[in-house]
């Protein structure tokens, strides 16, 4: 198993990569949008603070993780930074089909209509589930207590705003009460049910 500056180097260029595409894609998307930037900038700074020290912790900090010298250690560690880029590639191309509705907050924005084009025609909230992915995988190439705790905080905290979303969206988005009914929420139907336009995230 890789450890120290190679776990921190690994999650350091799956951040970076994740904040290129979050900025270009706000800076391409907020152009279109009703009202205001689609940035919240106190949850960007959060999860900024809590990235630098995810990256940190295999230098800084070794002993709140785990290693082996053992083979399997490298496979687990390939399997999570393939999971890394799956997630990555999942996020793009659900924020690249949801634009300019995409929110870093619970919103609904003036013209939003339903998409259920691209991974929204296999699943509601394709973004929550890339999160999912990524922090899995960072866990799998940096088994410590900080990347368990990003994991629980991404599986409490966006399942918390699915449920939240998901009320704006039945609400105030024609069509989403039918939509939630026949689309998974996180894991992906294999057959989509129709292609159309989705929710917020």
């Amino acid at each position: 198993m890789l450890t120290g500056i190679y776990q921190s180097a690994a999650i350091l260029a799956a951040a970076v990569l994740f904040y290129i595409a979050d900025f270009w894609l706000i800076h391409h998307y907020d152009k279109l949008r009703a009202h205001g930037s689609s940035r919240s900038w106190s949850y960007t700074i959060k999860l900024l603070a809590a990235a630098l020290f995810v990256i940190a912790q295999p230098v800084l900090c070794p002993w709140l993780g785990l290693a082996t010298d053992a083979a399997w250690g490298l496979v687990v560690q390939a399997l999570g930074a393939g999971l890394v880029l799956g997630a990555l590639a999942l996020h793009w191309w659900a924020r690249t089909h949801l634009g300019q509705f995409y929110g870093e907050r619970e919103e609904l924005q003036p013209g939003q209509h339903l998409v259920t084009s691209g991974p929204y025609a296999h699943m509601r909230h394709p973004i929550y589930t890339s999160y999912f992915g990524l922090t899995i995988g960072l866990l799998l190439i940096n088994p410590a207590l900080p990347t368990l705790l990003a994991v629980l905080y991404a599986l409490v905290d966006f399942t918390q705003a699915t449920r939240r979303e998901e009320k704006l969206l039945v609400e105030g988005l024609p069509g989403y009460a039918d939509y939630m009914a026949h689309t998974p929420r996180f894991c992906p139907r294999l057959t989509p049910r129709r292609q159309e336009q989705s929710g917020l995230d």
